[in-house]
């Protein structure tokens, strides 16, 4: 719940405020462009009060996701509607309720079941059975019985796909809920025990039908993305849409293990098609295949040219502060 007594003193007049709790994550203005400002230390605040009720639904989106639960209103505590799971693009659905453990990373469903409203089948020898079609969940939200309810009416989750260490949050109670299979890469895999899957070596994987895991090593050792129907790329913390620059990016003051190895990582992501990207850290995008063909095929050769600490002093990323160890991803350096 967010704290009126910490709120923001930047805050403009009105029943809708932020709390100085904040910690700069950028999910706030992922979800209420307009209405949620920044202060130089990269904590949000309430910029202006909404107009309209499209623009108020906007708000109870970004105090849903908000991982400190630092937005509020002093006059609604709760929202008309549930702000999630809210649909991006058919058969995408942003879940909303970012975790603290993964700094505010963004987790994705993808509706893959064939008659929604129907829950998976049990899982039986997992590590052994083919890949079966089912709803997928990329890297895992809060736990929240509301939630799961509203999932619960998409057709459940058959796979719990986890980019990498960082943002595995509530995956065991997913998965517990739904009997998923839950994979990730060997060299992330201590920091989730629980899986069944584990995916090894630098090949695709194919999780699912035509749902493939690409080893892209270089934030994290293990670093992997999902590639879905030739059109859509959960990435993770590998890649995002950098509003401010309007074309892809990278984080390299986040990049954990090796920027060389990443910039290798992304001339492999480039020769992919891909219409849309749904990053956990920065905010989604359709690019489009023709933009991100054009971009991606630059990107690799010009971290290379660029440098690690060159670009970070001239790129503006979703962080707008040098990291510290209260404000930045968890370090995991592999």
């Amino acid at each position: 719940m967010a704290r009126k007594d910490q709120s923001h003193p930047s805050n403009v007049t009105g029943p809708w405020f932020v709390d100085t709790r904040c910690i700069s994550c950028d999910v706030a203005r992922h979800w209420a462009p307009g209405l949620i400002g920044t202060d130089e230390q990269g904590r949000s605040f309430v910029t202006r009060q909404p107009a309209d009720t499209h623009e108020e639904a906007a708000l109870w989106r970004a105090a849903e996701a908000c991982p400190t639960k630092s937005i509020g209103n002093v006059e609604i505590r709760r929202p008309p509607e549930p702000p999630f799971p809210y649909e991006l693009t058919p058969g995408v659905y942003a879940t909303g309720h970012n975790a603290p453990s993964s700094f505010g990373a963004h987790s994705y469903l993808v509706v893959r079941t064939p008659a929604p409203g129907t829950p998976p089948a049990p899982q039986t020898s997992q590590a052994t059975s083919p890949p079966a079609c089912g709803n997928i969940l990329v890297d895992a939200p809060v736990f929240h019985h509301s939630l799961a309810q509203h999932i619960d009416t998409l057709g459940g989750i058959s796979h719990i796909f986890l980019t990498h260490r960082d943002d595995v949050a509530d995956a065991t109670q997913w998965a517990d809920r739904y009997n998923a299979r839950v994979w990730i890469h060997e060299a992330d895999a201590d920091a989730a025990p629980f899986v069944t899957d584990i995916m090894t070596g630098t090949h695709p994987t194919e999780i699912a039908p035509s749902a493939f895991s690409i080893p892209v090593p270089g934030h994290t050792r293990g670093h992997t993305v999902l590639h879905i129907d030739n059109k859509w790329l959960f990435t993770g913390d590998t890649l995002y849409w950098n509003r401010r620059h309007d074309q892809l990016d990278v984080f390299p003051q986040q990049t954990w293990y090796s920027w060389e190895v990443l910039s290798e990582s992304m001339d492999r992501l480039a020769k992919l098609q891909v219409e849309w990207v749904f990053p956990g850290h920065g905010k989604w995008h359709h690019t489009g295949l023709h933009t991100y063909t054009r971009q991606m095929t630059r990107l690799g050769q010009s971290m290379r040219e660029t440098g690690q600490t060159r670009w970070s002093a001239h790129r503006s990323s979703v962080f707008n502060r040098d990291p510290s160890p209260e404000n930045t991803l968890s370090e995991h350096k592999q």
